[in-house]
């Protein structure tokens, strides 16, 4: 039982790590480009602490509006008027790409580092995008480990006594296990997109720029796991939906040819991309206007109109309802296709007997 409970607060600790939002003290996160090669390939994971003094040579992770995202970028300079940034692999620094310097107040950390060398966590990404795609395999292998160690505390218990462990006695923690690790996966596969734009009174050719009383459309490209077994909702604040179409130029950023993690990347994972063409309301004052572009991928265990509907109640109202049709097929199976009467395993003095030892 103390494995049990050691195993579920690791789980729950990287869980955590990993879903926490950008401005939590110290998380985990991932690259998805290479722009940071070779210092971080392509799914490599990292430390994310508090920023602290910023110097050049640091590489810190930053909002940047004009993106739509967080970006991992080292620093280049610190000038007056903010932080230069400069991917590795790039041959520019990003202010020279036409970016505006990064603002103290937009950096959300700085990657931990030891020796001068940040602390990486090799293939981060591509465990994660395995998991978030074959959540179902991981659920199953994690209720089998905690069928094994119940009965196992269970019989050592019970030894002393000659009782013995039943189906029905571990069914039912087994199913709430398996509940909550796959609300867990499913809630930790949803991404996110925020945009800031500034309202100004004529059309200019800046970036992430509105002109007061005109409607403004946007394609944004979003990565997906390509699989059949699951279904994605979208949502969209302060901006309305155009259109969703499949695109053909998208795939996964996969390790280097030859590499173990690379062939298993390969053979159980891609991505496909889907291009979603968004309108914004035209704005009637000055300032600045966030939209926010939400993806949801949830198990196809139900029709794609009652998860819907479910995500429109709560997201976790539609994770619970998926992941329990999976964990209840399974354990009605159970009930109907095995005796739940019948002893999971002897006690000692039972199976001494067995084996012709008599006491």
């Amino acid at each position: 039982m103390i494995r049990s409970v050691l195993l579920a607060v690791v789980l729950l600790s990287v869980a955590l790590a990993l879903a926490a939002p950008a401005v939590s003290p110290v998380h985990l996160s991932y690259v998805t480009s290479d722009s940071m090669a070779p210092t971080l390939e392509p799914t490599d994971g990292y430390v994310l602490v508090p920023a602290g003094t910023i110097e050049p040579g640091d590489i810190v992770t930053y909002d940047s509006p004009e993106r739509a995202g967080l970006v991992t970028h080292r620093v280049a300079a610190v000038t007056a008027a903010g932080l230069v940034t400069r991917g590795d692999a790039n041959p520019s620094t990003d202010q020279a790409a036409g970016y505006p310097p990064v603002r103290r107040d937009d950096v959300v950390g700085a990657v931990l580092t030891l020796g001068g060398e940040p602390v990486v966590v090799p293939r981060l990404g591509a465990g994660i995008a395995l998991v978030e795609a074959y959540w179902y395999l991981v659920v199953g292998v994690l209720v089998g480990l905690g069928l094994i160690d119940v009965t196992r505390t269970s019989s050592s218990r019970r030894r002393m006594r000659s009782a013995v462990v039943r189906g029905r006695d571990v069914v039912f923690p087994a199913a709430i296990v398996a509940v909550l690790v796959g609300v867990t996966l499913v809630s930790m596969a949803a991404v996110g997109q925020t945009q800031t734009y500034q309202v100004v009174e004529t059309e200019t050719a800046g970036p992430s720029q509105l002109t007061v009383g005109q409607i403004h459309t946007e394609t944004v490209t979003v990565r997906l796991a390509k699989t059949s077994m699951t279904h994605v909702v979208y949502d969209a604040e302060s901006m309305e939906f155009v259109s969703v179409a499949p695109t053909d130029a998208a795939s996964a950023p996969r390790p280097a040819s030859g590499d173990p993690a690379g062939r298993i990347w390969d053979r159980f994972y891609s991505t496909s991309s889907r291009t979603v063409t968004v309108s914004v309301p035209p704005q009637e004052a000055l300032g600045t206007h966030r939209t926010r572009l939400s993806v949801s991928p949830y198990p196809a265990t139900l029709p794609y109109g009652v998860v819907a509907a479910l995500h429109e109640v709560h997201p976790l109202v539609a994770a619970l309802s998926t992941v329990l049709v999976v964990v209840g097929s399974f354990s009605a199976l159970y009930w109907l296709l095995v005796d739940t009467a019948t002893p999971l395993r002897g006690s000692r003095s039972r199976r001494l007997h067995h084996l012709g030892r008599r006491r």
